[in-house]
C-alpha cells in the first residue's frame, strides 16, 4: 500500500520489530518541495523498485472516496521512475484524471527500491514476507545493514536475523535436503544413533540432532492439539500455525488443519500439489503417512506436468486465491489468471486431473478464500461447487489465519464488509 497519511486514525500501530517511526526528515531535499500537476502518461510505474507485491483493495477503496484529499505522490526526476503512491496513480487513473500532483526527488537509480522501501514507512506496514525480500533483494546489491534497517525501520539486529533466516531457508528449504534429514530420523527412529544417521545420510550431525529436538517438539503440539480440541466440526479455529512449513511463505496454512484431517479421515497415502512451504508434508511425516509434495516452485505445474503414478487416498489442494497474491510469472500460476472466468477455467482443469489420482474411498479437501476487486465481490467456493465434478461431503468455515488483516480494518469504517475467512470445501470419490 501507499503511505497512509490521510486520516492519521487509520494507519496501524508499530509492529513489535519496528524502530519507533520518524518523523519526516528534514534535510531531506524532497521534504519541502512543492507538488507540481503532471501528467499521468509521464509517469513511469516499474514494479521491479515496488516492495509490494499487489495492490490492497482496502487501501484503494478509502482513496476513492477520497481522491483530493490525498498527498503527492512521490517520483524520480531524471528517470520519471514512480517511487511512492501506486495506489494513487491507479485511483486517479479509474477516475480518468489527465494529472497527478508530483514531488520530484533525485533519486539514482541504484537507490530506487531502497527509497521506495523508506517513503512506505509512514503508511501501513508492508507485509513481512515482502519486506524481507526486498532487505535480502537490498543485501545481494551490496546495501550493508546500517543502511538496511534505516530504509526500512527496522533495529539493525533485527535486519541481521532476517537475512541470517534468509540463508538457513535458502538452503533448508530445498526438498532434497528435507528428505535426506527425515531420513536420517528414520534412522533415529529405528534405533540408529545420531551418528549413524549423520554418516547414512551425509547430513552433519549437528542437523540431525537439532532435527530431532524439533521433531520431539511437534509431536508434543500434536498430543496437546489431539487431547484439547474438541473435535472436527463446521467451525474450525487456529490460535497458531503450528511448526510446520513457513510462517514466511505468503498464503501459508495452519498445520494443524491436515492435523485434525489426517487424525479424521486417517489415510494411508497423501497427495498436495501446491505445498508451498512443505506444511503438508512434514505434517504427514510427524504421523507417519506416506506423502507427495508438489509445487510450482519446485517445477511441478498441476496443469500441465505428469502426475504421480498411483493413486491417493487424501489430496489437499490449497490453491492461490483470486483475486489476490502474485506469486510467479509462470503462465500456468493460478494467480496470473487474468479475469474470473480465466481462474475457474484453470481450477476446473486442476480439479479435474486431481479427480483422476482419487482411491475410490478417497477424499480431496479444497481450502480457498472468496475474493473482492474493485468493489465487486466474487464467492469462489460457491462457483467451485457447482463445478459438480465430485459428491460434496462437507463444507467447513475456518478463521483465524487473518489477525493481522484484522488489525488493519479495525481502523476503518470501510467501504465493504472485510472477509476474514477461508472455507474448507471436502468432497468424496464415487465409491464410500
Amino acid at each position: 500500500m501507499d503511505s497512509q497519511k490521510i486520516p492519521p486514525q487509520l494507519c496501524p500501530r508499530v509492529t513489535s520489530d519496528r524502530a519507533p517511526r520518524r518523523p519526516q526528515s528534514t534535510d531531506d531535499p524532497a521534504s519541502n518541495a512543492q507538488a507540481v500537476l503532471t501528467p499521468l502518461g509521464e509517469i513511469r510505474q516499474d514494479r521491479s523498485v515496488w516492495p509490494r507485491a499487489a495492490y490492497d483493495e482496502a487501501a484503494l477503496a478509502r482513496y476513492r472516496e477520497c481522491p483530493d484529499q490525498l498527498p503527492p505522490v512521490r517520483v524520480d526526476r531524471q528517470t520519471r521512475v514512480l517511487l511512492d503512491g501506486y495506489h494513487r496513480m491507479k485511483v486517479y487513473q479509474e477516475l480518468g484524471r489527465p494529472e497527478i500532483p508530483v514531488i520530484f526527488e533525485a533519486c539514482p537509480p541504484d537507490r530506487h527500491l531502497a527509497r521506495s522501501l523508506e517513503l512506505n514507512l509512514h503508511g501501513t506496514p508492508i507485509p513481512t514476507l515482502q519486506r524481507n525480500r526486498v532487505l535480502v533483494h537490498l543485501s545481494q546489491h551490496g546495501f550493508t545493514q546500517t543502511e538496511m534497517a534505516k530504509v526500512a525501520g527496522l533495529t539493525q539486529e533485527r535486519v541481521s536475523q532476517i537475512l541470517g533466516a534468509y540463508r538457513v531457508d535458502s538452503l533448508e528449504s530445498h526438498p532434497e535436503h528435507t528428505n535426506r534429514v527425515w531420513d536420517a530420523l528414520r534412522v533415529v527412529d529405528h534405533g540408529g544413533s545420531l551418528r549413524d544417521a549423520a554418516r547414512a545420510t551425509g547430513v552433519p550431525k549437528s542437523t540431525v540432532e537439532r532435527a530431532f529436538r524439533e521433531a520431539k517438539a511437534r509431536q508434543d503440539c500434536i498430543r496437546r492439539h489431539l487431547q484439547t480440541r474438541t473435535g472436527l466440526t463446521s467451525l474450525l479455529r487456529y490460535p497458531e500455525r503450528g511448526p510446520w512449513g513457513s510462517s514466511r511463505y505468503f498464503g501459508n496454512c495452519t498445520g494443524y488443519l491436515l492435523v485434525d484431517l489426517l487424525d479424521y479421515f486417517k489415510p494411508e497415502s497423501v497427495f498436495d500439489p501446491m505445498e508451498g512451504s512443505g506444511t503438508t508434508s512434514a505434517v504427514c511425516f510427524d504421523l507417519n503417512v506416506a506423502c507427495e509434495g508438489r509445487d510450482l516452485h519446485s517445477g511441478f505445474d498441476l496443469l500441465s506436468s505428469p502426475l504421480p503414478g498411483r493413486p491417493f487416498d487424501l489430496i489437499f489442494w490449497h490453491p492461490p486465491y483470486w483475486p489476490g497474491h502474485h506469486y510467479t510469472d509462470h503462465p500456468n500460476d493460478f494467480s496470473n489468471a487474468k479475469s474470473e472466468g480465466d481462474f475457474l477455467h484453470r481450477m476446473k482443469d486442476g480439479f479435474e486431473r486431481l479427480t483422476s489420482l482419487m482411491t475410490p474411498k478417497g477424499h480431496l479437501v479444497l481450502l480457498i478464500g472468496d475474493g473482492r476487486k474493485n468493489g465487486v465481490f466474487y464467492p469462489m467456493h460457491s462457483k467451485l461447487i457447482h463445478f459438480d465434478l465430485l459428491p460434496l461431503e462437507a463444507v467447513l468455515i475456518k478463521a483465524g489465519d487473518h489477525e493481522r488483516r484484522a488489525r488493519h480494518f479495525q481502523y476503518g469504517p470501510t467501504s465493504f464488509i472485510p472477509t476474514l475467512h477461508e472455507y474448507v470445501l471436502i468432497f468424496h470419490g464415487a465409491t464410500r
